[in-house]
């Protein structure tokens, strides 16, 4: 019998009434055959095995059969509970009724053998997903294997993944000198043979991909392990930014495929590379070279331009304030702190400074019992918005925000929590202390056109506890792909929409504001003068037709760049004189989306902010294909818009001019879907913030 779905909720799969052990004697891609030791399947009327993730999902029946003392598991079924990019774990129960009572069991493999590859049974092979759009799809295998409690559990994961679990690759030294990168490393190759040893750009897009192998120097033999010493030319690597990848190629004759894993680093390694290790290799243009773990401990390398934060004496730094915290611990946790920032601590002009700025304005610190304050660097434009709270306000970087890093137990940030600190500081260790902090994420826009929850998903580097979001839509996007349940995700709309509205008055005023692109995130000048998004902008920036419009219309035009890309503003340049180039700082993002008539960009989230004020947004998306390739929307950007769309500088010019001819007004099937996604106009979303605060954390 099937249990209903009632009955599978109901139950407690935290306490089930005891355990049952089993040993895997075959599987196959349709079924596995369990014996089963300790129970006996004639004590109840009814059997059924369930299955449960062991976090988020619903628990599930799986269709069984029983022989003698064996327990036949159907496994056809199981794709239908896998999903596109996310590795799943199901642990395994038997629900017996007797007498109208029913009792929970928890499978338990105790058959651990002595090689790690033996206790892992594949049971299908080559699962593929259609929305993975990357150079090399990620190959999905199934997995039947016990986790480090003996539970029998049902794994999705990637062939890599399992690879990592069942090998042991782990570095033994690195060097960098003259040039050339040289690591040693011991590889367990198992049923496996070695083939080389590659680094690889980390790239988001077909174009971008490019890997150089190491040469390999030696391979010897040392037990059941082999130690393999090998050799990278860096002068002769074509640099791109940002991160580099180290990948292990293991070849597997049983199923001719290869397949990679990573170099592991154990806690020596890992210690020695942050805080002794300084080697690099420098390029001329005053970027560097230099190793790193991730957030697996696993070796990998970054090439960006070198920072006020990537030297030693930040060791030093960070040592001093530990022992400060720890030598009155007690008095700094007795505060209750609440971290409050935005984008690397850099501005005051976004989410997470209207919420500090409400909670300081309406004493959101006793209503919360914490003290909040607020992270931004010292040299910020910034820095007078928050002067009159300057209690409450931490210089970043400071040895009283290192202290007040380890002791606060909630961080508020409309960035990722990391963003609080010095994210990519080379030989920081306080990414440890921001990992265990509790986190509301306030955004800084609508997730739409942007997938981002490779990133955000709970259980990813950059989950949270309280999701911000500001619409139904927004809030069932992100239970359906990003893992949170309901009561996780609060739909309270953005901080700053407390103070936005239109002070337009007439103004003719247009405000061009692109989003940033991922493959051209920290590159040097010339790469980035050399993409498209440069080019395509420079053009629209010099276009005699755009200023003809501009003139016989009487229009004001400001261009701001995202702040990722703000390094870059000084390349850009415009003829007319109704263009204004606006740097970082020199006016609040939030006031010329108020000031200005209508918006053009072409992925960015601050269209929801000219949408929440009736105002017009037109998408210019030369780059669609591209930017799907690399990112990824949660909408049809060609059907799903609240504004109409260009491809093409003519496109852009036409709908311009229809846009200013009917007055800046929404067109009647824009102004409906507006109603349809905002439920709420009453200025009182931090408020409605540090409610759900207060209630749920």
């Amino acid at each position: 019998m099937i249990p209903d779905n009632q009955t599978l909720s109901s139950l407690n799969y935290k306490n089930p009434n005891g355990t049952v052990s089993v040993e895997v004697s075959s599987i196959s891609a349709d079924k596995a055959i369990l014996t089963v030791k300790d129970f006996s399947f004639d004590n109840y009327e009814d059997l059924s095995i369930i299955i449960k993730e062991t976090e988020f999902s619903e628990p599930a029946p799986l269709d069984f059969s029983i022989s003698d003392t064996s327990l036949i598991l159907n496994l056809s079924s199981l794709r239908s509970h896998f999903e596109f990019r996310r590795s799943k774990e199901f642990r395994i129960y038997i629900l017996g009724v007797h007498d109208q009572k029913a009792e929970l069991f928890l499978l338990k493999d105790k058959s651990q053998k002595a090689a790690p590859w033996n206790n892992f049974h594949l049971f299908t092979e080559e699962i593929y997903f259609d929305k993975d759009s990357a150079i090399r799809p990620t190959e999905y295998i199934g997995v039947l294997s016990a986790d480090s409690k003996d539970n029998l559990c049902i794994h999705l994961c990637s062939r890599n993944k399992y690879l990592a679990q069942t090998h042991y690759c782990s570095l033994r030294s690195l060097k960098m000198n003259g040039g050339k990168l040289k690591i040693c490393y011991d590889l367990e190759t198992g049923y496996h043979e070695y083939v080389k040893t590659e680094l690889s750009f980390r790239n988001k897009l077909a174009e971008d991909a490019v890997t150089y192998d190491f040469t390999t120097l030696s391979t010897n033999k040392r037990g059941n392990l082999l130690r393999i010493k090998i050799s990278l030319d860096l002068n002769k690597v074509d640099w791109k930014s940002l991160y580099w990848d180290v990948n292990v190629l293991l070849y597997n004759q049983g199923n001719n495929k290869t397949n990679h894993i990573s170099i592991s680093m154990d806690t020596k390694q890992r210690m020695f590379q942050k805080f002794l290790y300084n080697g690099s290799y420098k390029t001329d243009n005053g970027f560097f070279f230099y190793p790193y773990y991730t957030g697996k401990k696993t070796l990998a390398f970054v090439y960006r331009n070198k920072g006020n934060y990537d030297g030693l004496d930040i060791v030093f730094k960070e040592f001093t304030a530990i022992f400060l915290y720890r030598l009155a611990k007690s008095y700094w946790n007795k505060k209750h702190i609440c971290l409050v920032s935005e984008k690397f601590a850099s501005m005051a002009q976004d989410n997470g400074y209207y919420f500090f700025k409400h909670c300081m304005d309406e004493n959101e610190e006793a209503y919360l019992h914490k003290k909040i304050y607020y992270i931004i660097s010292k040299d910020s434009p910034d820095h007078y918005k928050v002067d009159p709270y300057k209690k409450n306000v931490i210089n970043f970087m400071s040895i009283r925000h290192m202290i007040y890093t380890q002791a606060a137990d909630l961080i508020v940030s409309s960035d990722s929590r990391y963003h609080t600190y010095a994210m990519q500081c080379r030989h920081s260790i306080f990414n440890r202390y921001l990992r265990k902090k509790k986190f509301v994420f306030l955004q800084h826009g609508v997730i739409a056109l942007k997938r981002v929850d490779a990133f955000y998903s709970k259980g990813m580097r950059g989950g949270c506890d309280l999701f911000v979001v500001s619409t139904n839509q927004e809030k069932q996007t992100i239970v359906d792909n990003f893992g949170y349940e309901p009561d996780e995700v609060i739909n309270t709309g953005l901080p700053r929409w407390d103070v936005l509205e239109d002070t337009s008055n007439g103004n003719r005023e247009i405000l061009i504001m692109p989003t940033w692109r991922s493959w051209l995130d920290s590159v040097p000048d010339k790469d980035f003068e050399e993409s498209d998004y440069f080019r395509h902008y420079m053009a629209l920036l010099n276009s005699s037709h755009f200023s003809q419009l501009l003139e016989k219309y009487d229009l004001q035009v400001n261009f701001y760049l995202h702040a990722k890309f703000q390094e870059y503003s000084d390349n850009f340049k415009a003829v007319s004189d109704r263009i204004h180039l606006i740097s970082f700082g020199e006016v609040a993002v939030n006031e010329m989306l108020m000031r200005c008539r209508m918006l053009i960009t072409d992925y960015s989230s601050v269209c929801w902010d000219v949408l929440y004020q009736d105002k017009p947004t037109l998408f210019y998306q030369f780059d669609l294909d591209k930017y799907n390739e690399a990112h990824g929307s949660y909408i049809d950007m060609k059907t799903e818009l609240f504004g109409d769309r260009a491809e093409t500088e003519e496109q852009l010019m036409e709908l311009l001019k229809e846009t200013v001819l009917n007055d800046f007004r929404l067109k009647p099937e824009y102004e409906l879907k507006r109603h349809e996604y905002l439920q709420f106009k009453d200025n009182q979303h931090s408020r409605h913030i540090c409610e759900e605060i207060k209630e749920k954390l």
